[in-house]
């Protein structure tokens, strides 16, 4: 939001940095043979359902948070963390 509190397009919180680091964790993940392949999904996921939720909120953060987009979203990041 801007300081008048009117909505405007970004990133849903993420910085430029961030987001750089997170679409690069599944080019990154194949490298790193000390990780099972299953704790290599889990971390895919994990960043993916992060990106996913800042692009969400960014976008349409009202219907994100009333349709429970959201929280399906943090379910899963839950259940990829377990």
């Amino acid at each position: 939001m801007d300081p008048g509190g009117v909505m405007v397009d970004g990133t849903g919180g993420l910085d430029e940095e961030t987001r750089s680091k997170l679409v690069f964790v599944p080019c990154a993940v194949q490298d790193a043979p000390w990780l099972t392949p299953d704790q290599q999904i889990r971390v895919v996921s994990v960043a993916s359902l992060v990106t996913g939720a800042a692009r969400l909120l960014a976008e349409d953060p009202g219907t994100a948070i009333t349709t429970g987009e959201l929280s399906r979203m943090w379910a899963l990041v839950d259940h990829a963390i377990a």
